[in-house]
């Protein structure tokens, strides 16, 4: 078996596109709607949701695409 690189979630993704960091991520109004948009379907770590006061429903259906900014 040969070794496979981790796939970046969603979040991830989203946090490249927009050239962001650790440090950036909270002050992002672009990523902090993109949050409030996919927190159901994606993963988003559980920092930013505090720092952002969100929640996530854990009964939505996930669906399969998520809404890229």
């Amino acid at each position: 078996m040969g070794y496979q690189p981790a796939l970046a979630t969603a979040f991830e993704e989203q946090v490249r596109k927009l050239g962001l960091d650790l440090r950036t991520c909270a002050k992002s109004k672009e990523l902090r709607l993109w949050c409030e948009c996919n927190k159901d379907r994606c993963y988003i770590p559980e920092w930013l949701l505090a720092q952002w006061n969100l929640s996530v429903d854990p009964d939505v259906r996930i669906e399969r695409y998520t809404l890229v900014a």
